[in-house]
């Protein structure tokens, strides 16, 4: 799926295979979380022996990421808009162009079989989560824990944190950096990470905040600002 936005005067253009199809520029801005700051700042100081453990995980890219990765929020607007949940995709001049797993395979390189994960289940006597004292974790915890104790932690409990903020900062980023407690249950099995179906997960997530976005906008006329949670980079890819 690739679409181009070109901007002129009040109006909007989205271009898709040579056709041209034109939405009215409306005060409705749509906000999301899909970052790369915490991420990119723990790359520049990774160590050899750290990213070979991150290699063997199925986020093996994530050391490449930048901490200035840019995603297009009029894009965004416009894909939001003319999201149809009933038919899972996008609607442009009359036709659906869908989002499917195969757009999150392609575009992230995860797999899409394998143990799924429930966000709703809790973490039971998880070693990662007992690093911290407070009731509810965020991605910004995370990092600064990460930060003060760089000379003190092994490599693979290092990874572990790491690969929970890539997760939450940017696979399943929300407005506040939740982390969600089973993730700390499955940091723990650090060398289990390649059993989980993390492309259905992605997938999923992201798909429930569009439809989410698109109630709202249908239900909250009024409303200047709505959020997308997810990785929202792939409605660029």
């Amino acid at each position: 799926m690739s679409l181009e936005i070109v901007i002129q005067g009040c109006s909007i253009y989205v271009l898709n295979n040579d056709l041209m199809y034109f939405f009215l520029w409306m005060q409705i801005y749509f906000r999301h979380s899909c970052r790369t700051h915490f991420l990119g700042s723990l790359n520049k100081i990774l160590t050899e022996e750290q990213i070979i453990c991150l290699e063997q995980t199925p986020f093996a890219w994530m050391p490449k990421l930048k901490e200035s990765l840019k995603i297009s929020r009029n894009l965004l607007n416009e894909l939001v808009n003319v999201w149809v949940e009933r038919r899972g995709g996008f609607l442009l001049n009359k036709e659906i162009v869908r989002f499917s797993l195969l757009d999150v395979c392609l575009g992230l390189g995860l797999r899409v079989v394998g143990t799924k994960i429930d966000l709703a289940e809790g973490f039971v006597q998880s070693q990662c989560r007992k690093q911290f004292d407070d009731e509810n974790v965020d991605v910004k915890m995370v990092y600064e824990f990460l930060m003060q104790h760089l000379g003190d932690l092994s490599v693979v409990d290092f990874c572990r944190l790491y690969v929970l903020i890539r997760i939450c900062e940017f696979l399943l980023s929300s407005r506040r950096g939740r982390i969600f407690p089973i993730l700390f249950n499955i940091v723990d099995n650090f060398g289990s990470l390649g059993k989980y179906n993390w492309g259905s997960l992605v997938y999923e997530y992201l798909v429930e905040s569009l439809c989410t976005a698109s109630l709202l906008l249908s239900d909250e006329g009024n409303a200047k600002y709505f959020h997308v949670d997810g990785c929202v980079y792939l409605l660029q890819v």
